[in-house]
């Protein structure tokens, strides 16, 4: 089975006094590195998701599984709860975790959740 893969972007501004010279999502990566140290999930910083205006965002997928995008993560208490939820989706079944056992974090920011792709629409899309 593939590692899934978390994009958050490192971009998302939050105001200085809450993370100092760092962006709010420069932050949160840091603090996601030392909660998914386990190899559950693949960390990949990006430079933009375009959804500045509900920052911090960060997007959870795995071939054959489904997608949750998320907003409005708080830099300084999401990274726990975003870590625990990185660990049931990779144990479950097609990424669908049961809403009963996500955080209230995790409820409250998820924006969509998107269905698996298909194996023949990615590979046909990577040969072109």
């Amino acid at each position: 089975m593939t590692q899934p893969t978390l994009f958050v972007c490192a971009l998302c501004k939050f105001p200085a006094a809450e993370t100092g010279d760092t962006t709010g999502g420069q932050h949160l990566i840091d603090q996601l590195a030392s909660q998914i140290e386990d190899g559950t999930v693949n960390l990949q910083p990006v430079r933009c998701m375009a959804a500045c205006d509900r920052a911090c965002n960060a997007a959870l997928s795995a071939p054959g599984k489904l997608t949750f995008i998320f907003n409005d993560l708080s830099p300084h208490q999401a990274a726990p709860d975003l870590a625990e939820f990185c660990r049931q989706y990779a144990a479950a079944d097609m990424g669908k975790v049961p809403y009963g056992l996500r955080s209230p974090v995790i409820k409250k920011s998820t924006a969509y959740v998107l269905p698996p792709l298909a194996a023949e629409a990615v590979e046909a899309a990577i040969a072109r």
